[in-house]
């Protein structure tokens, strides 16, 4: 049986914004563990070096007409299927974390009665869509895996639908280990010596500025915080908010390149997210960079943090819990506190491109039985 293995996605690969899944994407197709035969995606003038074979498509994006037809945005998408599927006999796809395409595929799926020649995998790079019960039932049709991020993910969508028909995979989101890892106490003292923070104690917090992200938590707290020490900072990366408080510093947005260095000068790593995180990148790029690690148990952060990576608050939008947080962290630190196992528990780059290798070798291997 011929069969082609195809990803699609909406986005160009390679993409030009900072992106996990993009990434770590890009990393897979160059990579000796890349099985993919045909990647369908956004129209771009940029290439990747990569044994895949591309197809770059533009979409039709009227508005009037979209709203009528929707199906006919990723047409593009579709004369390329209908073509790979003349040369096959099977196909086996992988749609990445767009609803509206996976749809489109589906009514393909229908309309052409392929179920029987296509299998249908998903890839959820969030933590829940957070569909009505009849939505969720037309997003589920036709797909016969899923991948969620965490277990908690795929355990709070199944209790949420009365119905999760797929079969499903948890794997974990990745880091790229060789830049997120743990320093020496002389190295550390460099780099604080670099920034003018010698013999100062660093929290940080590093994200965008939205409300759900939790800076005003965080802010509260250590305005809270009673006694404070003389020698703690606190850097706010990613927003640029015009207050003066004592020993906090607004740094606005900093290069991609300059996010390791920051966690590598950082003590203690703030992680207040209010909402049902996919999985929490930037968290688990400060617990394999070696950092004391506060953090909200909201979303998938359960999943992949331990008792020795800190503090896991129960009840982010409590402020009281978030400022003795801050004092038992503080006195850890002073303590000489360090994780000797920083991050083992998080995949590396090679370990997710093989696991994510497998899924496909498992429906290839399947069709061959």
């Amino acid at each position: 049986m011929k069969t082609s293995k195809i990803i699609i996605t909406e986005q160009p690969i390679p993409f030009a914004k900072n992106g996990s899944w993009t990434q770590r994407i890009e990393y897979f197709l160059k990579s000796d563990f890349n099985n993919i035969d045909h990647f369908i995606c956004g129209k771009t003038n940029e290439s990747l070096v990569s044994k895949t074979h591309f197809f770059k498509v533009s979409q039709f994006k009227n508005r009037i007409i979209n709203k009528f037809f929707p199906d006919f945005r990723f047409k593009n998408y579709i004369d390329v299927l209908n073509d790979l599927f003349k040369e096959n006999d099977h196909l086996i796809i992988c749609v990445i974390d767009n609803i509206k395409l996976k749809n489109t595929i589906s009514d393909w799926i229908e309309i052409k009665k392929l179920k029987n020649h296509v299998t249908l995998i998903f890839y959820n790079c969030g933590y829940s869509y957070f569909l009505e019960d009849l939505e969720n039932k037309k997003f589920l049709k036709n797909i016969d895996e899923m991948i969620f991020l965490t277990k908690s993910a795929y355990q709070f969508n199944k209790n949420k639908y009365s119905e999760l028909t797929p079969e499903i995979s948890v794997l974990n989101n990745p880091i790229d280990k060789n830049k997120f890892h743990p320093i020496s106490k002389s190295d550390k003292e460099i780099i604080l010596k670099k920034y003018n923070f010698e013999n100062k104690i660093v929290y940080l917090w590093l994200s965008h500025d939205r409300e759900k992200k939790g800076l005003d938590i965080v802010l509260n707290a250590w305005k809270d915080w009673a006694n404070k020490p003389k020698n703690v900072e606190l850097l706010i990366v990613g927003a640029n908010r015009n207050l003066k408080i004592e020993n906090v510093h607004f740094l606005g947005q900093i290069s991609t390149d300059l996010v390791n260095e920051y966690y590598k000068l950082t003590h203690v790593y703030l992680f207040p997210t209010l909402w049902k995180e996919g999985f929490g990148l930037s968290l688990s790029q400060a617990i394999c960079s070696g950092c004391f690690c506060i953090a909200a148990d909201n979303g998938g952060v359960s999943d992949f943090f331990l008792p020795e990576n800190g503090i896991l608050i129960k009840n982010p939008n409590q402020v009281e819990n978030w400022k003795d947080s801050y004092q038992k962290s503080y006195l850890e630190i002073e303590n000489n506190w360090q994780n000797n196992n920083s991050g083992n528990q998080i995949l590396d780059y090679e370990e997710w491109s093989k696991k994510f290798a497998a899924i496909f070798n498992k429906w290839h291997k399947r069709l061959n039985l």
